[in-house]
């Protein structure tokens, strides 16, 4: 496949000006998840690799953010049509170390802090039963809002974003101003690592990086709808099909 470097386009604030025909989640979803299948399989021995290597270094705890992190910069890679090596993930590594260890700190203290405010509410008795009730009904939604940032967090993280304040209220934005298709993302990404974990086989050899990969290159259609990419600069559209998976001789790779 030729390739050739192009760079995300900016992050935009999705709540600027916007053009008047926005794709739906399903327009959205779609071409993710086929190119999400053929960006894996273009680079398939570089991301077993990284996926062996992601694990790896995931079994000391304190270095499992920037592990974690150090794929979703190789899926970001694959999502532009960069090249993409196993060699790279030392730097994403160190790149994205401290970010992506805050960040995982953060993510602890919010996951307990909801947990003890909805065993808290759901406890109080007497007159406070039902408004206890409602307030830990509350921290419940608020919770599944905070996992569905997670389909922006990472993404927006090894896009270059630092400031941390600003990595939550993008991920923050980008959830609220399309969560049809960011439910629907997630929903294909606990699929596929479901499907992962219950082979065995597929969790140790691809399942992190058909996350990673799924999700970077959701961010980068998600992006391109704020701000679209100059004519002759698209994507292309990737034309092959499940048969080109298991006979890829008959059908060249997409071209960028």
């Amino acid at each position: 496949m030729t390739t050739s470097s192009r760079s995300a386009p900016p992050f935009p604030d999705p709540r600027a000006s916007r053009p008047t025909r926005r794709p739906g989640a399903a327009e959205l979803l779609r071409p993710t998840f086929k190119r999400t299948i053929f960006h894996t399989y273009d680079n398939l021995g570089a991301f077993v690799l990284a996926n062996l290597v992601w694990i790896a270094l995931s079994i000391p705890i304190i270095t499992a953010p920037a592990a974690t992190a150090a794929l979703f910069d190789l899926g970001r890679r694959a999502a532009g049509g960069e090249p993409v090596g196993v060699k790279q993930l030392g730097g994403a590594f160190r790149r994205h170390f401290v970010p992506a260890l805050r960040l995982a700190l953060f993510d602890l203290v919010v996951a307990a802090l909801l947990w003890f405010n909805v065993d808290f509410y759901s406890h109080l008795g007497s007159w406070a039963t039902l408004p206890g009730f409602l307030l830990a009904g509350l921290m419940i939604w608020v919770a599944g809002f905070w996992i569905l940032m997670h389909a922006h967090l990472l993404p927006v993280l090894v896009g270059g974003e630092r400031r941390f304040a600003h990595l939550l209220r993008k991920s923050a934005l980008l959830t609220l101003d399309n969560l049809g298709y960011t439910i629907g993302v997630t929903v294909q990404a606990l699929a596929l690592l479901a499907i992962s974990l219950l082979t065995g086989a597929g969790f140790l050899l691809v399942g992190g990086s058909l996350v990673a990969v799924l999700l970077s290159t959701g961010h980068r259609e998600l992006l391109a709808k704020y701000a679209p990419p100059a004519p002759g600069e698209e994507d292309p559209a990737e034309t092959r099909g499940l048969r080109d998976l298991f006979r890829p001789w008959e059908a060249p790779r997409t071209r960028r």
